[in-house]
């Protein structure tokens, strides 16, 4: 305990920050004069419920937020802080897979913009949440719920028409995206959403055919580069008039020997420092 009252707060922080701390020194340090202190307390495994419950009061806005994410808090002090006049701290609360679906569905109406996107990321979030921030008029909203893996194939419809291409791209990321969907993502107008459908692990093989003859190097090279892409497509993209296709095709660690061996010869220096 001599520790936990070292006049050098940077001691009392390692203390706070240690799983082995023993509960009664936290219950000390909790009310400690330095913010950090009392931060690493509310982050510690090892700190009690009770002790929680008083930091979830704390003058500092960063100490309740942390309270949030500890994996100890409960529902209650969840509930507590749902109601915190910060908005950091309801972007914590937001973000929490523990929050109950009642008061997710309360965030789900926040002022705050990204308050509702972090519900809108929550893996937890039910179907009607999502449905309803589909429609926001935030577009990072928006983009956050084309991302959620739980998103329905009726909502990615709809959102793949968004006229913000950020949340179209969303889409492309997602890896539980249905084929169709991607298929017409495929043809984006905007090269940032191709490329996005080229670098998704889950891409259909005809998807890729396309893309590998797509107008922009960028594309093909996401192609070349992903890890899925068959070995047919990247035996053509080998012989790509654009170096840095040939280079994604070089560098991708599922290429087979014969393709390696053969760009091996290339004439142009894979220096990816030079332009093509």
């Amino acid at each position: 305990g001599i520790l936990a009252k070292d006049k050098d707060y940077h001691v009392r922080e390692f203390i706070a920050q240690n799983s082995n701390t023993p509960k009664e020194i936290l219950e000390i340090l909790a009310k400690d004069e330095n913010r950090h202190v009392r931060v690493y307390v509310a982050e510690n495994s090892n700190v009690l419920k009770e002790i929680l419950e008083i930091l979830a009061k704390d003058e500092d806005f960063y100490v309740r937020a942390c309270v949030v994410q500890n994996p100890k808090t409960s529902k209650k002090i969840l509930e507590f802080l749902s109601k915190d006049e910060n908005s950091y701290v309801h972007e914590s609360v937001a973000r929490n897979p523990k929050t109950p679906k009642k008061i997710l569905k309360i965030l789900a109406k926040d002022k705050n913009y990204s308050v509702r996107a972090y519900i809108a990321r929550n893996p937890i979030a039910s179907k009607e949440i999502l449905e309803m921030l589909a429609k926001d008029k935030d577009s990072w909203v928006r983009a956050s719920v084309a991302k959620n893996p739980k998103t329905s194939k009726k909502i990615l419809e709809i959102l793949a028409k968004d006229e913000i291409w950020e949340v179209r791209e969303s889409i492309a990321e997602n890896l539980n995206v249905p084929k169709e969907i991607l298929e017409i993502l495929a043809k984006d107008k905007t090269l940032e959403v191709r490329v996005s459908i080229a670098q998704n692990p889950n891409t259909p093989k005809e998807i890729f055919d396309n893309l590998s003859k797509d107008e922009d190097y960028y594309v093909r090279g996401s192609v070349a580069f992903n890890k899925i892409t068959p070995k047919e497509i990247l035996e053509i993209l080998a012989k790509d008039k654009v170096w840095n296709v040939r280079a994604a095709v070089a560098k991708n660690p599922n290429t087979p020997k014969e393709i390696l061996e053969i760009l091996a010869k290339d004439e142009k220096s894979f220096d990816f420092k030079r332009d093509s």
